[in-house]
């Protein structure tokens, strides 16, 4: 288990493995060491993937290092605040000798004292590697930039700047919402994808190679890896799903031109993180592809999928999302 520093604040985490850090306070019985923390709004709200890492890391911590994680499902029912930290009740559900799967509830505190219900997870364990009949993985839809040609979103960001082409109030309020993730992630977008080109959609009415594509066809991708070296697999498993959950929601926005603040609500509602290999290394480079698949009935369907360097699909992680237009505003097909 991770153990966070007593002396630091607790909402203040350092690094991923800090943010996703737990300790026992019960049989199956978990606290998150961090306040959950906030990106991708100004509300006192927290990121989903706060709440997915820690939740991860506490079936993890029931489960013998002997299997491997390759599922995790499950549906966000309540937002998460800034103000208390996660409990998580852990459920054994199956334990044999080749599975273990675990059934979380994560709770938090709320000001008038009850307890809410935010979110519940299941997560599915393998041990060993198993023999395959076949073997084979899918590749991304194009060919994209090596890591060390792609620029970070904060310095696209500042030649977008210096260029006239984005105002320096919009770039403060790009670096405002997602710094978190810059906290914790080395992060390059790569320049063939749409974030790239628009700067996940703040920069809006920058101009796309892809713009002429059907909205299911146009593609964004990123390399990422953790700032820390990881030192177990709950490390790894609690920092993919964190990464993982991010951008996917307004994702479909960010492809049609348009950004958050076009949108009344804009919230993941449900996800699955699905794995493919047993050495998940996400303190190493992996490529990550996203595109959208489905928008219609106030909810949108859109997925991501994960490369290592040598080109195996390692990883996806799909997610359906509220996405209502403000009052008055019409729909964009």
């Amino acid at each position: 288990m991770s153990t966070s520093s007593k002396e630091a604040s607790l909402d203040y985490a350092p690094t991923i493995s800090d943010q996703t850090s737990v300790e026992a306070n019960g049989p199956d019985q978990f606290q998150s060491c961090y306040l959950p923390a906030r990106m991708g709004n100004m509300a006192d709200l927290a990121y989903g993937g706060c709440a997915l890492g820690v939740g991860l890391r506490s079936a993890g911590e029931t489960v013998s290092p002997q299997y491997t994680l390759y599922s995790v499902t499950g549906s966000f029912l309540a937002p998460v605040s800034i103000a208390f930290q996660l409990q998580c009740c852990v459920c054994r559900l199956r334990d044999t000798k080749t599975f273990a799967t675990r059934h979380v509830e994560v709770k938090q505190k709320q000001k008038d004292g009850t307890t809410r219900l935010c979110m519940v997870i299941l997560t599915d364990f393998q041990k060993g590697t198993e023999k395959s009949l076949l073997t084979y993985s899918t590749n991304p839809t194009k060919e994209y930039s090596p890591p060390d040609k792609c620029l970070t979103p904060f310095e696209a960001g500042e030649k977008m700047v210096d260029n006239g082409e984005l105002p320096e109030e919009s770039l403060k309020l790009y670096k405002s919402l997602f710094g978190l993730m810059h906290r914790f992630f080395e992060f390059r977008q790569a320049p063939e994808g749409i974030a790239a080109n628009n700067l996940s959609g703040i920069a809006k009415h920058r101009y796309s190679d892809q713009d002429e594509l059907e909205l299911t066809q146009k593609t964004s991708a990123d390399w990422f890896r953790s700032r820390q070296q990881l030192s177990s697999p709950n490390d790894h498993y609690a920092a993919l799903i964190f990464m993982m959950d991010g951008f996917l929601s307004f994702l479909p926005l960010a492809h049609n031109k348009m950004f958050l603040d076009d949108a009344v609500a804009c919230s993941s509602l449900d996800f699955a993180l699905r794995l493919f290999v047993v050495d998940l290394k996400v303190d190493d480079w992996n490529l990550r592809e996203m595109k959208t698949v489905c928008g219609g009935n106030g909810r949108t369907y859109t997925e991501g999928r994960l490369w290592d360097q040598q080109g195996k699909l390692i990883a996806s992680m799909t997610q359906q999302a509220v996405l209502r237009p403000k009052q008055n505003a019409p729909a964009r097909l």
